[in-house]
């Protein structure tokens, strides 16, 4: 199941000073608690409660808010940069791939470019182009395919202590052979009655759509996300490891802010 890096650094309490400016690095750790199907298309739910690391930095070529960026290039209304994203594996309870390997948690990184097509007082319309490349986080750091995820993205963000932030960004997913070949295909040696052998093939692979808030309070923040994904008419629907063609995932968390600078 993905859920970006971004949406899990969220969090609050205490009572802030309205409009402090935001410093420019924010250190801490907190709590994670979500709830979400094991990978889009399982049937099966799991919930988490994790510690969490938490990360802000506001810096001309580097910044990590929304995700972990690198900027390469930036105007007014153009970005080009740097993104991340993150799988946690699958629960060993996982039915629909009973007797299969447990995936690992996979880590995906590659550029991104962000056009503001719609700019408005306190917040905007992007476009958004990233594509990135996907890793298994293990000693070997295997390639386990690419991913393309041109999606409309709708920011509010915040602008001085106290203040929301909001996200919302919807669209769909294009993976390669590879990439779905690793969470969809069944090989013949782990064929059974009720799963045959299936062979993955690159191209649309669902639609995903994400709200995210976070607001810090004081040397608090808490945040929230939805995550929702529908794999109808997809290329992987027909795999014998999907159980379930829509999914929701929800998360919260809760971090303690020890230093900023």
């Amino acid at each position: 199941m993905k859920f970006p890096v971004s949406l899990v650094l969220l969090m609050l309490a205490g009572i802030a000073n309205a409009q402090d400016p935001l410093p420019k690095l924010e250190l801490g750790v907190g709590l994670l608690a979500l709830d979400a199907a094991d990978f889009p298309g399982s049937a099966n739910r799991s919930s988490y409660l994790l510690p969490i690391p938490y990360a802000r930095y506001r810096g001309k070529r580097l910044r990590i808010e929304d995700g972990a960026q690198g900027v390469l290039l930036e105007s007014r209304d153009l970005l080009i940069t740097l993104s991340a994203d993150l799988s946690l594996p699958t629960d060993e309870n996982t039915p629909e791939r009973e007797g299969m390997e447990d995936l690992k948690a996979t880590f995906e990184i590659g550029p991104s470019l962000n056009y503001r097509f719609y700019p408005m007082q306190k917040s905007a319309w992007w476009f958004d182009l990233p594509l990135r490349f996907a890793y298994t986080l293990d000693r070997d750091l295997d390639h386990v395919g690419e991913v393309f995820q041109p999606r409309l993205s709708w920011r509010k963000p915040e602008k001085w202590i106290g203040d929301w932030r909001f996200r919302f960004n919807t669209g769909p997913l294009f993976a390669s052979t590879e990439y779905n070949d690793y969470f969809y295909s069944v090989g013949s040696s782990e064929a059974t009655e009720s799963r045959p052998e299936y062979e993955s093939e690159a191209g649309y692979s669902g639609w995903r759509s994400e709200f995210s808030s976070s607001k810090r309070i004081g040397n608090y923040r808490l945040g929230a996300f939805l995550r929702h994904n529908n794999l109808n008419n997809s290329v992987i629907e027909d795999s014998p490891l999907v159980s379930r063609k829509d999914s929701l995932g929800v998360g919260i968390a809760l971090v303690w802010i020890f230093h900023e600078s």
